[in-house]
């Protein structure tokens, strides 16, 4: 076997492997919770994934601009020092209120940064599930060009 094959097993092998899913996965919850993926309001879409609509503003920290250029890539970071199991992002501002769910594996560390699409200005929200309580924290984010369409 010469180099030039042999690099190339090398690196299908290490492309394959990162292709295998990993323990944040938003599609278990698409199956098992779909009405929090339709849902158009924020209460509604927590209640349908969470049971519940009620949360404590602590302990979680969400970074996203004042103003977004274009509301089709806004970044976002939410980060909390919590032993969390779930993380979900919500916003007010498209049809859909559910963005995001992460499933947090234990001892994990949450610290996500992401890039979202809002059509207009709205509010996101970060929630944060930890020992069966919920915690988040919300930004409004003006947008001044539309990025669903707009």
């Amino acid at each position: 076997m010469n180099r030039r094959n042999f690099l190339s097993l090398g690196l299908g092998a290490v492309a394959a492997a990162s292709l295998a899913p990993t323990a944040l996965s938003a599609i278990d919850f698409r199956e098992t919770k779909p009405k929090a993926w339709t849902a158009t309001k924020v209460d509604e879409a927590m209640t349908e994934l969470f049971g519940t609509a009620t949360t404590s503003e602590s302990k979680v920290k969400i970074k996203a601009p004042d103003i977004a250029e274009n509301g089709a890539v806004i970044p976002i970071t939410v980060s909390s020092k919590l032993a969390g199991s779930k993380v979900a992002i919500f916003q007010d501002a498209n049809p859909e209120a559910t963005v995001a769910v992460f499933t947090v594996p234990k001892g994990g560390i949450i610290d996500y940064s992401f890039r979202i699409k809002l059509a207009k200005t709205g509010k996101v929200t970060a929630v944060v599930e930890a020992d069966g309580k919920l915690y988040s924290a919300s930004k409004e984010v003006k947008v001044t060009i539309g990025g669903c369409g707009g």
